[in-house]
């Protein structure tokens, strides 16, 4: 039987794909953690809630009464 190792990568950035350096981890660079924050920060990775009309019960939302 012949010993196989499986060959380990390098991680890789997130953003760019060049290999991560540890003072910037899971990046490459500050340029790259700063534009996953801008992402962040601009909604890019927003997860997705249900809508005001996802009612569950069927009865019409409820609307204030008109004054």
């Amino acid at each position: 039987m012949t010993n196989i190792t499986p060959i380990q990568r390098e991680p890789l950035c997130s953003i760019c794909g060049r290999p991560m350096v540890d003072a910037f981890k899971p990046f490459c660079s500050a340029h790259c953690s700063n534009v996953d924050l801008a992402r962040w920060l601009g909604g890019v990775y927003a997860i997705p809630a249900a809508s005001a009309d996802d009612d569950e019960d069927g009865d019409p939302p409820f609307a204030p009464p008109d004054r």
